[in-house]
Formats: C-alpha cells, sequence, structure tokens
C-alpha cells in the first residue's frame, strides 16, 4: 500500500466533479454552508422531478428520476410498479407515505453531507 501514489483532492468545483464528490471534498462537511447547498441540490432534483407540481413526487414521477439515476451510470432500466414503489418508501423519509421536498432534503443532506 505505501507504493500507491496519492490522489490529490481538489477543493474547487470542476465542472465534471460530481457535487456529491465536491461536497465531500470542501473541507466544510456539517457546516449551514454544506447543508444549504444539499438543500439546494434536494430543491433542484424535486423541482424536476415534481411535473404536476403538486408538492410531492407520485410514483408516476418516481419512475423516471429512477430511470435517469441508472443512466448516470450508463445503464438501462426500467423500473416495474414494484420497483417505483419500494424505492418511494425509501424516499419517504418520514414515513408519512408522501414523498416531499422535506423527503429529499433529508437524503440530499444524509449523502452528501456525510
Amino acid at each position: 500500500l505505501s507504493k500507491l501514489p496519492l490522489k490529490k483532492v481538489q477543493t474547487t468545483k470542476p465542472s465534471n466533479l460530481l457535487m456529491a464528490d465536491y461536497l465531500k471534498n470542501s473541507g466544510t462537511m456539517g457546516s449551514s454552508t454544506e447543508i444549504q447547498s444539499a438543500k439546494a441540490v434536494a430543491r433542484k432534483i424535486f423541482e424536476l422531478y415534481d411535473k404536476d407540481r403538486s408538492s410531492n413526487l407520485e410514483n408516476y414521477e418516481i419512475g423516471p428520476m429512477m430511470q435517469d439515476a441508472y443512466k448516470c451510470m450508463n445503464r438501462n432500466f426500467s423500473p416495474s410498479k414494484l420497483d417505483v414503489e419500494s424505492y418511494a418508501k425509501i424516499l419517504d423519509r418520514n414515513g408519512d407515505g408522501k414523498v416531499t421536498l422535506a423527503d429529499i432534503e433529508a437524503l440530499c443532506i444524509r449523502y452528501l453531507c456525510g
């Protein structure tokens, strides 16, 4: 292991660096700035997929979100009804049966802020 080259961590945000990597490498873990950044990411995600502007992500809106996530990994995926229902339960962080902006914010804070 001692012969492995060390990878330099970037602290500026290049355009091709993923937001999660940027936040983890920015040196501000847990700061209010980091949390606000994670909430901004959540808001963009939520606005992109809440097509009917109902303030909830419905199952028909969650399917495309899942497909896009897999496309980012260069994989094609057509989620079944059960896949979408299962993922909706994961997204519903507070267990109220609805996927709201607050749920997406909680997930982004958890995964982007550590």
